[in-house]
């Protein structure tokens, strides 16, 4: 079976009018937004790139001679991230290669991660699983090596953790609509030494992911990376079901090992699929903002977590790209509870949920669903 491609266009079209929210329109929802904020919480779906603000994009580009198209931090925020939606893949990701450039050495790594983890600690979130990419393999002239910046972000994210009092794991991703492009004998030599090079480094990196444009390739190119992280007991999770059908989450599952499901919401067109959700209890990483602003939903109120309640499928809310999206966790949450009239107790489950969905070793899970009571 080969990875499927949802033909139509990205957004799935509803007779339901947009939701209609009234954000902080009383006391009750001040108190529910304010006591959101103040739980602690766990984000298992947040990408590094797309939570970089224009602010440290600025400072980082000029302390390190990095050319960007304007250093006013509230211009170029208006160039990266001012629009309100977006039809597909290639508009979402248009403020990455501006973005990108930043990593240009492993000092301006280290800073830029510093900033996520404060930026993630003001929003009480104390447990974060990061996407990383795969920097300096594809010859994207940084001046150093894979290697060095496994090691660079694992000292950066013990330390910026020590810092702040949270706890910060990285997941390494792999962007399906570059890798692609390489020769499978180069991909494979390139995959096993990257899977090498994080598990020298598993306090830090603890899973892998297959992540960017989800119709740019088909997902068997990818399962001999998958196959070799499942032979060295690295966790996984599958970027499917976003923009492609269910079928491509019954693949991730079945073919590359997938225990968790990025985005996944497509599922829901498939009783099969979620028939073997339920079954294997794999987890769906819901992002709510993320989900309306690419146009898959229309409100929130059709993110399908009811059905997925209903039929217990585990699933979790994340942000994925909070600068992007222009949201934190706290208000994906309360856009959640919201639009479904939940509880701050079912607010709480939700972050339990994500402590037990968490890849991080049984003592770190412990202490999170702990301090989560």
């Amino acid at each position: 079976m080969t990875y499927a491609f949802r033909q139509s266009p990205v957004r799935r079209q509803s007779s339901r009018p947009p939701d209609q929210m009234s954000f902080l329109s009383d006391e009750t929802d001040a108190s529910l937004f304010h006591r959101i904020a103040s739980l602690p919480k766990i984000d298992l779906h947040r990408h590094v790139t797309g939570s970089i603000s224009a602010a440290t994009a600025v400072r980082i580009a000029a302390k390190y001679g990095v050319e960007l198209p304007t250093y006013i931090a509230a211009d170029l925020d208006k160039i990266l991230f001012s629009q309100e939606s977006v039809s597909d893949h290639q508009q979402y990701f248009i403020p990455w290669p501006i973005l990108n450039k930043l990593f240009v050495s492993l000092a301006a790594v280290r800073e830029i991660l510093i900033e996520i983890v404060r930026d993630a600690a003001a929003d009480n979130v104390i447990y974060t699983e990061l996407r990383v990419g795969p920097r300096a393999f594809l010859g994207d002239r940084s001046e150093y090596s894979f290697k060095e910046f496994a090691e660079t972000v694992t000292v950066t994210l013990r330390e910026a953790d020590s810092k702040f009092g949270t706890t910060t794991k990285c997941i390494l991703g792999i962007p399906r609509h570059v890798y692609s492009k390489l020769a499978p004998a180069t991909r494979s030599k390139m995959f096993a030494k990257m899977l090498y090079i994080i598990r020298e480094h598993a306090s830090c990196f603890v899973g892998v992911d297959l992540n960017g444009d989800e119709l740019a390739a088909d997902a068997s190119e990818f399962t001999s990376f998958f196959n070799m992280a499942n032979d060295l007991d690295v966790p996984v999770t599958i970027h499917a079901g976003e923009v492609g059908p269910a079928e491509n989450v019954s693949y991730a599952i079945r073919h590359l090992h997938a225990s968790r499901i990025g985005h996944g919401i497509a599922a829901v067109e498939s009783e099969p699929t979620l028939n073997l959700l339920a079954e294997r209890q794999c987890v769906l990483e819901i992002c709510p903002t993320s989900n309306k602003f690419l146009g898959i939903v229309n409100g929130y109120r059709e993110l399908p977590l009811e059905r997925l309640r209903e039929r217990n499928i585990p699933f979790v809310i994340c942000t994925d790209n909070p600068v992007r999206c222009r949201t934190s966790l706290t208000e994906e949450l309360y856009k959640v509870a919201k639009s479904f009239s939940y509880s701050i107790d079912d607010v709480k489950q939700l972050c339990r949920a994500s402590a037990r969905a968490a890849f991080a070793d049984d003592n770190t899970r412990n202490i999170l669903i702990a301090n989560l009571a």
